[in-house]
């Protein structure tokens, strides 16, 4: 993921004007998600085990709550932006192929999320040579792998964008409106024939549709007119598909709901993406210049350099606090939903986010390592071929992710043997770049 939204290049184009705005949307969204995870990380420890308690189910109130932390869409739609600034400004010369392009970018999110799956890995192997029961490893594994789908779906649309801002080019807002229908279809297929699986195609239809509206943003077609009456629609939307439709409150996953709507995305999700995305980025203009002043320039890029990896690394410190505040008795564990409660997650947050920015300032000192993109190496093989292989190894990596995600790094306290060898296959695909051989005189 890019640090910053556009760079300078002194063989292409002139850089169009500096969206600041953007720069904030996207830092702040991961921050939201990171806030919202902490908080519904109930960690417990009782009679000597831990677990965790669900407040979406013990507390279903707290499920309105949701709508203000799902704001993954506004990273999703940002990130068609800056691919679409990126894709823009290729060399006018052609000396960066498009095959070169999706490499450096998805090896980009490969190497930070590698370096993290060895550690955590390293870090499972060792609690099981200590004797760590396998349950509390699968509890553990999953709480620090649930969040990597969001790496598995931004592979996917990242490898796709050259074909999504061609279709851009040639049929503008209706690639979007076409996605979005396919959305709809795919939910009324799927829950009405009660044959849920087939809702996850709209982990494509959904994710690309809301990419496809930051490349739209990029292309002018997003006018604030647009924006506010695609928010308007969202906004109407939402309470009905909620209220007298099959979709839930929450816009996570709760367990025990027939239908989901964030695994997989919904319509619900896809309404409240459109009132998120409306509604801020007929802000953009606004924010621009208010940002442009003080030390807001300097705040946003630190926050973006860092995005990745706070992303990456939230849940470690999850897991770090509860080993050590509970079985102390550090942390209280006062009645769930009580104020003493309340007050006791405001602490959470609050130890969680000292300990997350030593862990940051760690990571940021060792950048090298823990932000460097996949290295990869030339191979004397066709072009087409190294680009088949490149697209197979984002598969793969992708679909590693995924598993990782649903799964954990334990699953039933095991190692994960079908990710990692997934995910090894598809990083090696991907480091393969075509070699030009000289020819021997």
């Amino acid at each position: 993921i890019d640090t910053t939204i556009a760079r300078v290049d002194s063989t292409t184009a002139p850089s169009p004007a500096r969206e600041g705005a953007l720069d904030l949307y996207r830092s702040a969204a991961v921050m939201i998600v990171v806030i919202g995870h902490w908080l519904l990380s109930v960690m417990t420890f009782r009679d000597g085990a831990f677990g965790r308690d669900n407040p979406l189910i013990l507390m279903p109130w707290t499920q309105w709550l949701t709508w203000f932390f799902q704001v993954v869409p506004v990273f999703f739609a940002v990130a068609g932006y800056a691919s679409a600034v990126s894709w823009s400004r290729l060399p006018v010369d052609g000396s960066t192929s498009r095959q070169e392009w999706i490499r450096r970018r998805v090896a980009r999110t490969i190497g930070p999320a590698a370096v993290y799956a060895v550690f955590v890995l390293a870090g499972m192997a060792v609690l099981r040579g200590a004797g760590i029961d396998g349950s509390v490893l699968e509890l553990g594994g999953w709480a620090i792998a649930m969040h990597l789908w969001f790496l598995a779906v931004y592979l996917m649309v990242v490898a796709l964008t050259p074909i999504a801002v061609a279709a851009h080019r040639r049929w503008g807002l209706a690639v979007p409106a076409v996605l979005g229908s396919c959305v709809v279809v795919v939910d009324v297929v799927g829950i009405s024939t009660g044959h849920p699986e087939i809702r996850m195609v709209n982990y494509f239809f959904c994710w690309a549709a809301i990419y496809q509206l930051g490349i739209a943003w990029h292309g002018g077609l997003l006018r604030r007119r647009v924006l506010l009456a695609m928010a308007a629609a969202g906004a109407i939307a939402l309470p009905l598909l909620v209220t007298w439709g099959p979709y839930p409150v929450a816009m996570i996953g709760v367990p025990g709901d027939r239908v989901e709507n964030s695994a997989p995305p919904s319509v619900a999700l896809l309404a409240l993406a459109l009132v998120e995305i409306g509604v801020l980025f007929a802000a953009v203009p606004l924010m621009n210049r208010a940002l442009a002043r003080g030390v807001w320039p300097k705040v946003i890029g630190i926050a973006n350099n860092n995005v990745m990896a706070l992303y990456l690394w939230h849940m470690l410190p999850v897991i770090v606090v509860t080993l050590v505040g509970y079985p102390t008795g550090l942390l209280p564990q006062p009645p769930l939903g009580s104020g003493t409660w309340w007050l006791a997650r405001l602490e959470w947050e609050v130890v969680l986010a000292v300990v997350t920015a030593a862990l940051l300032v760690l990571l940021s000192w060792q950048r090298r390592l823990f932000a460097a993109p996949m290295p990869t190496f030339g191979v004397p093989v066709p072009g087409a071929v190294a680009e088949a292989m490149l697209y197979a190894g984002t598969a793969a990596c992708a679909l590693a992710l995924a598993l990782l995600s649903s799964s954990g790094f334990a699953p039933q306290g095991r190692f994960p043997v079908t990710a990692v060898v997934l995910f090894t296959a598809g990083a090696l695909l991907v480091a393969v770049r075509p070699r030009v051989v000289s020819a021997v005189r």
